[in-house]
């Protein structure tokens, strides 16, 4: 039963605007501390001694733990303060708080800096302790443990449990790590040092870690007494670290630990190796993370029953401040942190989704950008849980730093004097800091496919500097209240209606045990309501500095029962219930020993068989070009896509080879199968052939001799435009022996992308369309397509160009990345698709009089994207040809919509006989340019002379800086969707249709359409990615490889990694289904390993 307090104020009209009938009744509402009685708040008083410039981590606040401290059924509140005494607030009920911490003995030591609060058993006795973390300036920084003593009366105990950490903490958290039935105590340290140090430094003390700048794991032994067990447990590190989230990663029972580190220092992905020690397996698991990692926090976002992590940053959604408060990314210093080991760190928030398990390893993407929370500002805690009990985990940000200490235009001038400045000379100078107070964040789940802001909509709105956040059930009404401590303002309690509002059903569990109340932590439910399962696994810690209440929450949104739970302890099933009501409180003992059989996991569609076909690593190795020393605003290098791939029985023998093509300065290799199917390499013609960039390459029989010859298309951006290096190859085979031929193709000196042969004019031998990728070193401008006829039938093999007389309009077409030859109306003449960066899809129908655009007639509005892939199939069973169309996914810095569409403009803006970029983008309704006023100057000095600081060019669209007259003069494309589609062919038109969420999060470089699973249906395989962006831009490294299963009916469900058995965690070019019985598939990957598939079907 739901004991609805706040329905009766409604009657009485207290605190409550309109009626909980309103339409426009929100889901929280802000509790002021007239009624509520909590007026804590965390005030900084800055002097000579104590501010910003003598302690920088000044602004990291306070945090906040909600816990029933005397077991009376109600929720309590404890906030810590850094200059001010901390509080305790029993509740009272009615969301009214008593304050009891000087009788409490709470209030701390005032001469202390207290930053995180943790809530633990910690003695077992039934009755909640706290401790409190500490850290500061001042001479003792040891950590408080604080035991309750059952009567509203807590006794600090720190020295005699062994727990009085002296490091400079953050937080702490508590779980079992070595399953000896106790809780051990692993702390957050984030050690002083200066800002900007440097890589070299961080280095060494990454290197050599010492206890003393340590994150420390004490581990308990049962007799009330912790030893340190840092060392011996793996754990030894240096890191400036600032939350840890503490679950079980890879679902083999034992928790593991994300420590989240600030600056360059790497983060830490533990994982428990399950015998007392723990393994760092940061960049295995993970290919990219947060450069300012703050708060954190797991939860399974999609409910497909694995845990995910979210990990804020301080990346400013708004232009201004972006521009304002942010320098450009150092080249220098990103590759030397990546260098030196510390993995790729962006300036973006991280949301880890776990893909699955593989070889005891979550395999995590990326997903911040497609799921809408890249960029929340200066975040410090971010809280996964379901606050409109709809079954899927929403998300709170909180935001904000009192003052804006990135803010360029205040510290350029003050560089190489502050050393000379007197004490009260820095507090003068810290007191000028400009302030901006920011509002937090509050994200609605989209059924596990991302998220959306719904602040106003749920009355979520304040502007301040929010630090610490926690959430909890205050009233007991079903629903998860919020609490936030915020510094220089009073803290924030925010009541959640959503018992009001329809759809709002629950399941809450506790959790007791006989010998001990911790042998919870780290335990696991599963609940399953009409067909879905939820998880979640219980560890009070998360977000920043702060405790959630002790237990789980799941909404059910309107389930009218909970078909089962699964209680899973130590990665055991230990207990099920069944047919169980909804709304109501559960207690769990954990004290069952039952065990329950595990079900058989299914066959995957795929197993990869690498080392069996290929017995040894074959490395594709990108030649080292810096592209943007030609062009300093490129949004990603031209240099690196690579390599080419094609497959065909080159020897007859009825058994598929391939060629994996190479980079400048290596050469390209021809795998022949064997009569046992493993394959055996050559070089192909390395003396010759080793300075071209192979982009694309297919195997055709160019002679009309009856065997296969190969076509290499010659790319890349490394050598000046016009060089000799961008021609063409053509490899004739004699007798399995493959030769260049020279003299056969026309004179192509343009950087290539793409070749597709076909007799198009029905002479009976093959003729080709090449497609140039880019003119070299300008982009955005185009390479030279053509329409080469093939001559063989003369006598003499030769292809001369056609364009000009068949499709002159070929030529610039634009920057061609792939192209098919295909018939779309079904008339029995094929017609010829082609599709690039920054074009159009182009759609040329054959007619007896040659080929027509039609491109308009058959696809509607405005179709420009970064399309890098295309492939045909009668998807729909309707008996003609539909399309799969690879773009640059949503998962990318890069976003677009026909209301904020993504824009190039290219020209001599400066009139230096250079032809510059500018990428732009739309924020608030106006259009402006990407890059920031640092890079945009060595680009055009202009801007730097006509915006003298960084706060003015924050302001300036395109349109001021550049004038509309320039902008409309200049090579201008603009992107309304960078989404991945399928093209439905239907009634002479070519429908877009998004593919799945999944398809999204990389882009999508190649296709393969086949039958994969017998079912007499089409499926896809898409392979991608775009490593090679600019450094600001983190990498679209999302994707893993996608399995789309289809219907017959024109939809794609797309697999799991483990369903589908598809992992390929590279920067993934080309795929090919050897079509010889042996269902093989080859994946090339650029500077990565070929990677070979057999299908189990």
């Amino acid at each position: 039963m739901k004991i609805n307090f706040w329905s009766l104020w409604c009657v009485v009209g207290v605190f409550v605007l309109g009626s909980c009938d309103d339409p426009q009744y929100k889901r929280f509402d802000r509790i002021q501390s007239e009624h509520s009685k909590v007026t804590f708040s965390n005030t900084l008083t800055e002097s000579d001694s104590l501010n910003y410039f003598k302690y920088p981590y000044l602004y990291m606040g306070g945090g906040v733990a909600i816990a029933d401290f005397n077991n009376d059924g109600l929720q309590d509140l404890v906030f810590t303060g850094n200059m001010v005494a901390n509080k305790f607030y029993l509740n009272k009920g009615n969301l009214q708080f008593e304050d009891l911490t000087n009788s409490a003995n709470l209030e701390g030591d005032t001469t202390k800096w207290y930053t995180g609060v943790s809530i633990v058993d910690i003695n077992s006795d039934g009755w909640m302790d706290l401790y409190y973390s500490v850290a500061g300036l001042g001479e003792d920084r040891t950590n408080e443990l604080y035991i309750n003593n059952g009567d509203l009366t807590f006794t600090e105990s720190a020295v005699e449990y062994g727990l009085a950490d002296p490091g400079n903490s953050v937080q702490t958290s508590f779980l079992d790590y070595d399953h000896d039935g106790d809780l051990d105590v692993f702390v957050t340290n984030y050690p002083i040092t200066r800002f900007n140090t440097s890589n070299f430094t961080y280095y060494n003390l990454v290197n050599n870690p010492t206890l003393e700048k340590s994150d420390h794991l004490y581990r308990n032994d049962g007799d009330g007494v912790f030893v340190d067990a840092t060392a011996a447990s793996g754990l030894l590190s240096f890191g400036l670290s600032l939350s840890a989230s503490i679950v079980d990663f890879n679902q083999d029972g034992w928790e593991d630990i994300y420590v989240s580190n600030d600056f360059s220092t790497p983060d830490y992905f533990y994982i428990n190796n399950g015998d007392g020690t723990f393994r760092n397996e940061l960049q295995q698991i993970t290919k990219q993370t947060c450069f300012y990692g703050m708060g954190s926090d797991a939860a399974d976002i999609n409910n497909d029953g694995l845990i995910d992590l979210i990990q804020v940053d301080m990346s400013a959604a708004n232009n201004r401040r972006s521009k304002a408060n942010m320098a450009s990314m150092n080249p220098a210093l990103f590759w030397s942190t990546v260098n030196s080991g510390f993995h790729y760190q962006y300036m973006y928030n991280s949301l880890q989704l776990n893909r699955g398990i593989k070889d005891g390893l979550p395999v995590m993407s990326n997903v911040a950008w497609v799921s809408g929370v890249s960029s929340t500002d200066w975040s410090w805690t971010p809280l996964l849980a379901d606050f409109d009990n709809d079954g899927f985990k929403d998300l709170f940000v909180s935001n904000g730093t009192r003052k804006e200490i990135n803010n360029r235009d205040f510290f350029i001038p003050l560089d190489g004097k502050l050393d000379r400045a007197s004490d009260h000379e820095l507090k003068l100078l810290s007191d000028s800091i400009p302030s901006e107070p920011i509002d937090n964040f509050i994200f609605r789940n989209k059924k596990g496919e991302g998220f959306e802001k719904v602040n106003q909509e749920w009355g979520v709105e304040f502007v301040g500097f929010s630090n610490g956040t926690s959430y909890g059930d205050l009233d007991n009404d079903g629903d998860l209240d919020l609490v936030v401590n915020n510094i220089d303002s009073e803290a924030l309690i925010y009541r959640n209606n959503s018992e009001n509002i329809a759809g709002s059903n629950y399941l809450r569990l506790s959790f007791t045990s006989k010998e001990s109340n911790n042998s919870a932590y780290g335990a696991e439910v599963k609940v399953y309501t009409d067909g879905q399962m939820q998880t979640g696994q219980l560890n009070p810690v998360r977000g920043f500095q702060s405790a959630v209440e002790p237990l789980l929450h799941f909404g059910l949104k309107n389930a009218i029962k909970v078909d089962s739970i699964w209680i899973v302890k130590n990665g055991e099933v230990i207990e099920k219930r069944f047919d169980l009501p909804v709304n109501q409180t559960l207690v769990i003992a954990m004290d069952s020993q039952q065990q329950y059989a595990t079900a058989p996991k299914g066959k995957s569609l795929l197993t990869e068989v690498t080392k069996d076909k290929l017995g040894k690593s074959v490395i594709h190795v990108e030649n080292d070009f810096n592209d943007f020393k030609v062009q300093v605003l490129l949004p990603h290098k031209m240099s690196n896509f690579g390599p080419a791939l094609a497959a065909a029985d080159v020897n007859g023998d009825g058994k598929q080879d391939f060629y994996l093509g190479a980079a400048s300065g290596y050469a390209g290799q021809l795998f022949m199968q064997t009569d046992s199917g493993e394959f055996v390499s050559q070089l192909l013609d390395a003396k010759d052939n080793i300075w071209h960039e192979d982009l694309d390459a297919v195997f055709y029989d160019a002679d009309a001799d009856g065997d296969l010859d190969l076509y290499v298309v010659s790319g890349g951006n490394q050598d000046a435009p016009g060089h000799q290096n961008y021609q063409d190859r053509l490899f004739l085979n004699e007798k399995g022996v493959f030769t260049r031929s020279v003299n056969v193709l026309p004179m192509m000196y343009h950087s290539g992308g793409c070749v597709r042969p076909y007799d198009y004019d029905g002479d009976g031998d093959l003729d080709l369309f090449v497609g140039g990728r880019h003119f070299a070193q300008n982009y955005p401008y185009p390479g030279q397509s053509y329409l080469l006829e093939n001559t063989v039938e003369t006598g003499e093999l030769k292809y001369k160009p056609v364009t000009d007389e068949l499709l002159p309009e070929l030529t610039n077409i634009g920057m061609v990345t792939d192209a098919l030859w295909t018939d779309i109306n079904a008339d029995g003449l094929t017609d010829l698709m082609v599709v690039g960066e920054w074009m159009s899809i182009k759609a040329y129908i054959q007619t007896e009089e040659g080929f027509e655009d039609q491109s308009t007639q058959w696809l509607a509005g405005n179709t420009t994207g970064w399309w890098f892939s295309i492939d045909q199939g009668d998807f729909d069973g309707d008996g003609d040809m539909d399309y799969v169309l690879g773009n640059l996914g949503r998962n990318y810095k890069y976003q677009a919509s026909p209301e904020a569409p993504f824009g190039i403009y290219a020209d001599d803006f400066d009139n230096n006989n250079k032809s510059d970029i500018v990428l732009s983008y739309h924020n608030e309704g106006e259009e402006y340019p990407v890059r920031g006023r640092q890079c945009s100057s060595q680009q055009i000095p202009a801007i730097k002379v006509a915006y003298k600081d960084y706060n003015s060019f924050s302001t300036a669209s395109m349109q001021d800086i550049f004038g509309d007259d320039m902008l409309d003069s200049s090579y201008h494309f603009q992107v309304e969707h960078f989404a991945s589609v399928y093209l439905e062919n239907k009634d002479g038109k070519l429908v877009r249709h998004e593919l799945p969420y999944e398809a999204q999060f990389s882009t999508i470089n190649d296709w393969l359409v086949n039958d994969l699973n017998g079912d007499g249906n089409l499926d896809l395989v898409s392979v991608g990615g775009l490593y090679a962006s600019e450094i600001e831009t983190p990498r679209n490294d999302g994707g893993i490889g996608l399995v789309m299963l289809g219907d017959g009916q024109g939809n794609f469900a797309a697999q799991s990694m483990m369903e589908s058995g598809l992992l390929v965690p590279y920067d993934a070019k080309k795929v090919q289904l050897l079509d010889d019985g042996t269902k093989t598939i080859v994946v090339a990957n650029n500077q990565g390993p070929l990677q070979v598939f057999q299908l189990n079907q």
